[in-house]
């Protein structure tokens, strides 16, 4: 390789000294020759940085395994120093974490299954002006299956259909009950024709029966309501032709109708497709009936009705995404003890100070020292508990977290100022019925603080590596104790202030909206960093300066997925939440210049270019 490269320079400096000398033909092919020695100096240039590539990964690998056999060795030492009794308690102790780990991963296997299952129905109109609807649905029903499926391979999608005419047609509903084969769908659909409809509004909420009168089981339930017409009544209209101008020939209330698919058939969300305006009082009306509908009813505006199946993907992957990040954590059904709201900061003067003890993790130097504890199932030290004064705010200033409340706090340790930076406490909600001994245990709450002492080290590992990318932000995570005020405890962290966004979440939801390259990066970088042990996901909070100026993500409240599934609460899904993140996640410029490898869904060039942002 050297004897090539001096050949090459010796040309190059000859070339060059010609070249000014002369411009004969000579003077040209000199030239070619010099390009072409060039273009073999940076082939030899690439296969050397290959070989060094390789030679790094080899020793990387070489260096795992060495660890793998230190931890071996140091666990077979332990393990002589023991007496026989105590051998024979950490065998039983061992056999039975591999009995509570088979049991949890079936668990989850279960959940994320169930998580997964989808009733999909859509109701019709199916008078005159509809066949080509009737159409569309039937011949991109298969499409749409197989758009939920590319995030969601392992979902149960079960079809049905309702579709209504009006009082005086023959046929005023037919329907086609859930199946899980489409085919029987397309086929029913092949055998429905739109017809009748003599004047304009027409018979909605027999077709609102029939969808009632469908048996729903799934867990994610949703109903597409496609019209070009508004019901009967001149409550729901703005004077299209109405024989029944008075409101529903048999007294049928739309409040009562609603209330059915609300509560009984438990649909989780009801999307309504215009074709045109006239159906816009309509919903206004049935978004007016109940005042717990709020977003329940959503709609869109279509000029063009093949645009509906692409809402009809995006919304059934929002559901189950919304489903599969509360899978084991908390029953969407549940009902927790009310508290009051209040938003604003209290008044500090009127709120007591009590004295409090303060705990957190040890800061480690190197996070590998802490991920072989999470490796070898060790606990993380804790530093020495500290005194702390502590104002806590009567009332949480949010209702939007799934399962704690949020109250503003105010603290200084003993002796100390109070803290310069709003704080933060929060404190499990108590469903109707449970033992709250069990639910505030403070086990639970050291809980929460380990899963973001864990991503918060992985964070300032990950800022190492993408300091020197252009255009990448740094991330972090706030820092989190447990605070123990007479005989409670709370979770207690810095309150971040901002517009706050949700980014991805442990059921593998992106925020498309507002996607960031970085954070997907950082979830991928934090599975392959730890060699498959884990993975932190669920990233949410506010973009905003540091003390330096510069802007990066401060987050909070992460969720892990780990290979101990026995670890990190019950948001930590294991391996089938490592499968959920790569079934939606593509490798962005981020992860290229990190050189993680692509998951099954490839690359894309969407949110931060390297360099260019």
């Amino acid at each position: 390789m050297r004897k090539s490269q001096g050949v090459a320079m010796e040309a190059i400096q000859e070339g060059s000294l010609e070249g000014t000398c002369s411009r004969s033909s000579t003077a040209t092919n000199e030239q070619v020759e010099i390009e072409k020695l060039k273009r073999e100096l940076g082939k030899l240039k690439l296969e050397n940085d290959k070989l060094k590539s390789t030679k790094e990964a080899k020793v990387t690998t070489l260096q795992k395994e060495l660890d793998r056999l230190n931890r071996e060795n140091d666990k077979l030492k332990d393990h002589k120093s023991l007496s026989e009794t105590e051998r024979r308690r950490l065998s039983r102790l061992e056999h039975q974490a591999e009995i509570d780990t088979q049991k949890r991963m079936k668990e989850i296997k279960k959940l994320v299954l169930k998580g997964q299952a989808l009733d999909l129905a859509f109701l019709v109109d199916a008078t005159g002006s509809m066949q080509s609807t009737i159409n569309m649905v039937k011949e991109q029903i298969k499409e749409m299956a197989a758009g939920v499926k590319e995030a969601y391979p392992d979902v149960k999608l079960r079809v049905a259909f309702v579709a209504y005419r009006d009082y005086e047609d023959d046929l005023v509903t037919e329907k086609c009950e859930f199946t899980d084969q489409l085919s029987t769908f397309t086929q029913a659909l092949s055998e429905l024709y739109a017809n009748g409809g003599g004047d304009q509004a027409e018979d909605v909420f027999s077709g609102l029966e029939g969808i009632a009168s469908l048996n729903w089981t799934s867990q994610n339930r949703l109903l597409f309501h496609i019209a070009d017409a508004p019901c009967h009544g001149l409550r729901f209209h703005n004077g299209v032709t109405d024989n029944f101008p008075a409101g529903d020939k048999f007294g049928r209330r739309i409040e009562d109708l609603l209330s059915s698919l609300r509560t009984n058939c438990k649909i989780t969300k009801y999307f309504f497709c215009h074709l045109n305006t006239s159906t816009e009082k309509m919903v206004r009306e049935f978004k007016n009936a109940d005042d717990e509908i709020g977003d329940w009813i959503q709609q869109e505006l279509f000029s063009n009705i093949n645009k509906i199946p692409h809402v009809v993907v995006t919304m059934c992957r929002m559901t189950i995404q919304k489903t599969m990040s509360m899978v084991g954590v908390a029953d969407i059904t549940v009902k927790y003890v009310p508290e009051v709201v209040k938003n604003e900061q209290p008044n500090w003067e009127s709120i007591a100070t009590l004295q409090g003890q303060k705990t957190k993790h040890i800061r480690y130097s190197q996070v590998n020292e802490m991920l072989d504890k999470i490796r070898t199932k060790q606990s993380l030290e804790l530093e020495e508990v500290k005194w702390c004064s502590v104002q806590i705010a009567q009332n949480p200033f949010s209702s939007e977290g799934s399962i704690r409340w949020p109250y503003y706090a105010q603290v200084a340790t003993v002796p100390g100022p109070v803290s310069s930076s709003p704080m933060v406490v929060k404190r499990f909600k108590t469903p109707f019925g449970k033992d709250v001994r069990e639910l505030h245990k403070k086990e639970k709450y050291f809980e929460q603080m380990e899963v973001q002492t864990v991503s918060a080290h992985m964070a300032t590992e990950f800022n190492k590596r993408i300091r020197n990318l252009p255009g990448v932000k740094m991330v972090e995570f706030t820092e989190v104790s447990v605070l123990e005020v007479e005989g409670n405890f709370y979770n207690m962290e810095m309150l971040l202030l901002g517009k706050w966004i949700k980014y991805n979440n442990n059921g593998g939801f992106i925020n498309l909206e507002e996607y960031r390259a970085t954070l997907q990066a950082f979830t991928h970088w934090t599975y392959e960093y730890s060699d498959k042990l884990l993975m932190v996901t669920d990233l949410q909070g506010v973009l905003a300066p540091n003390s330096d100026g510069h802007m990066r993500f401060h987050l909070c409240d992460p969720a892990i997925h780990c290979a101990d599934v026995l670890r990190f609460t019950k948001t930590n899904l294991g391996p089938e939440g490592f499968k959920l993140f790569f079934n939606t996640h593509k490798c962005n410029d981020v992860c290229r210049n990190l050189k993680l490898k692509p998951g099954r869904n490839g690359v894309t060039t969407s949110g931060t270019i390297v360099g260019c942002s």
